[in-house]
């Protein structure tokens, strides 16, 4: 004790928040930070991998965009989070005010975790409907899921209005729109916009199973697993964020995102041909009878809209096509005998 006189002069007494509220509000926000700084570096160390092996440049610009976007609103936010777990950590102002309002820099976080969410939401959104056949339904589409984006960016920049509200002493009733309101309406309208893509994107691949190409099929098949998979964990942490913390949720996004884009593409890869050329299926269309040789009728969906894969120069796009094909048999010996005995007629043979 007398070697630390000089840093350790006596405890000092001040106001501090029952260890029950510190248990409810401090607990679930460390384990979020945690998870928080966990999940990034996973998804930081995943992406310069797959920049380090020139994958990153395969993909369209708009997809190369969004990941570093990602990426970049990611890191603003993680930084923010060790600051606040740093600041929780050394803070000795236990105060229940101070506990359950934060500082303005942790109010500013939910507008962070709406501006991932929205980003990632909007890129997969714009892909799935490019899968979509019917215009009507792809406009109604995209009208869905522009609404549901908008509710979580005004949910988002209402949760950091009430937060800052608040921490200047503003009562319950000085709100337009309560705290947990706010907070609700962008959780949610995450986790349905979540499911909507993943519907989307199941219909419109499970439409285009011909049956005509085994290969073909269990590629579409396994792109409709990938849909549901990443709508799956960014759905539920969605849920589990409106039902306990929000912290861990631009991570989840970001792993999100990435895993799809990068999953989908190597998929086609892999199932279609090792060139790496993006693959086009047929959509199923009517079934008709045309002429022998006409192929099909056909629209190629290009696939690789998906995740955003780039043609390399001088690579084709790989096709794959369905012709009809007719074998006529022709009997000489009928035609000679109806000719001999006058009753013959012209006959058009097609082959």
């Amino acid at each position: 004790m007398s070697e630390s006189t000089g840093i350790y002069a006596g405890d000092v007494p001040m106001p501090e928040a029952p260890q029950g509220l510190a248990d409810i509000v401090l607990g679930p926000s460390q384990v979020g930070y945690q998870v928080q700084i966990f999940g990034f570096g996973v998804f930081c160390t995943l992406f310069c991998l797959y920049a380090a092996t020139g994958e990153l440049r395969r993909h369209q610009r708009a997809g190369q965009l969004v990941l570093i976007a990602s990426l970049f609103l990611n890191l603003v936010y993680t930084a923010c989070i060790f600051y606040e777990s740093y600041v929780t950590a050394i803070s000795q102002d236990r105060r229940s005010f101070t506990l359950q309002n934060g500082d303005a820099g942790w109010n500013a976080l939910p507008t962070l975790i709406a501006a991932i969410t929205a980003l990632t939401e909007g890129y997969l959104s714009a892909r799935a409907g490019l899968l979509i056949l019917s215009r009507f339904v792809r406009v109604l589409f995209f009208v869905w899921m522009g609404c549901l984006i908008a509710l979580v960016i005004i949910g988002g920049a209402v949760t950091t209005a009430d937060g800052v509200f608040y921490y200047n002493g503003a009562e319950p009733g000085d709100l337009a729109i309560s705290y947990s309101a706010g907070t609700a309406m962008y959780f949610w309208a995450s986790a349905v916009a979540d499911v909507s893509i993943s519907v989307a994107c199941a219909c419109s691949l499970r439409a285009r199973i011909a049956g005509f190409n085994s290969r073909t099929d269990s590629l579409l098949r396994h792109l409709i697993v990938l849909a549901f998979r990443t709508a799956s964990y960014t759905a539920i942490v969605s849920l589990v964020s409106a039902v306990f913390f929000w912290v861990l949720m631009p991570a989840a996004y970001g792993l999100s995102l990435f895993t799809f884009s990068v999953s989908s593409k190597r998929a086609i890869d892999q199932r279609l041909g090792s060139s790496g050329s993006p693959g086009y299926v047929p959509a199923q269309g009517p079934k008709r009878h045309p002429a022998a040789t006409s192929p099909l009728p056909e629209t190629p969906i290009p696939l690789h809209n998906m995740c955003g894969a780039q043609l390399r120069p001088g690579q084709i796009p790989l096709q794959i096509r369905v012709q009809h094909e007719k074998v006529v048999s022709v009997d000489e010996g009928d035609d000679y005998r109806d000719s001999k005995s006058g009753t013959g007629q012209q006959r058009d043979w097609e082959v």
